[in-house]
């Protein structure tokens, strides 16, 4: 099975993940690409895809739209899943699940509108403090904000493994449509 993990990465955080997408599923379905959104010319070659993007101001980074919504016709006709890459766990605990959910449902509007995946996942990344400006950083340090590498790797496997089994499957018992968080 030919299997594409495409991304769009702006600190690297959401490349790595889909790295380590890529390399767990290649051991289980044979050749699996892992390329940036903007290498990719055509999905057409490919039985299923999974694409990431990091997440900038609630909103998947531009080449990433482009990318979902230049190949929206034959992503339809494939097995299709996205993941994203957002900061909710570093924000403040009171805000971590409020902040996850706002991101899901905002980014399931507006992928599936064209596209029928069947799942997206939100994952968070690498925050470091000099991403921000002083104050801000200040500000967001004293309300309990986290920086660091918050990457959850075994979610990472988890979601992905999922996927495999789902792919590894007969067409005839795997289902579309559904969005999980």
């Amino acid at each position: 099975m030919t299997v594409l993990v495409a991304y769009a990465s702006a600190l690297g955080s959401t490349r790595e993940i889909a790295q380590h997408i890529a390399s767990r599923m290649a051991a289980a379905l044979g050749e699996v690409e892992c390329r940036s959104v903007e290498e990719v010319e055509a999905v057409s070659g490919y039985e299923a895809v999974v694409v990431g993007s990091a997440i900038h101001n609630q909103a998947w980074l531009p080449p990433a739209l482009l990318f979902f919504n230049h190949h929206a016709r034959e992503l339809a006709k494939r097995p299709a899943w996205a993941f994203s890459v957002g900061m909710a766990d570093a924000l403040p605990k009171p805000f971590r699940r409020r902040g996850a959910a706002l991101q899901q449902k905002r980014l399931a509007e507006v992928l599936i509108k064209e596209v029928p995946l069947r799942g997206h996942k939100i994952f968070s990344g690498v925050y470091k403090a000099g991403q921000m400006p002083a104050p801000l950083r200040k500000l967001f340090r004293l309300t309990g904000g986290r920086f660091g590498d918050l990457r959850d790797w075994a979610a990472v496997d988890e979601w992905t493994d999922q996927i495999t089994d789902q792919l590894a499957k007969p067409a005839s018992s795997t289902s579309s449509g559904s969005i999980t968080g």
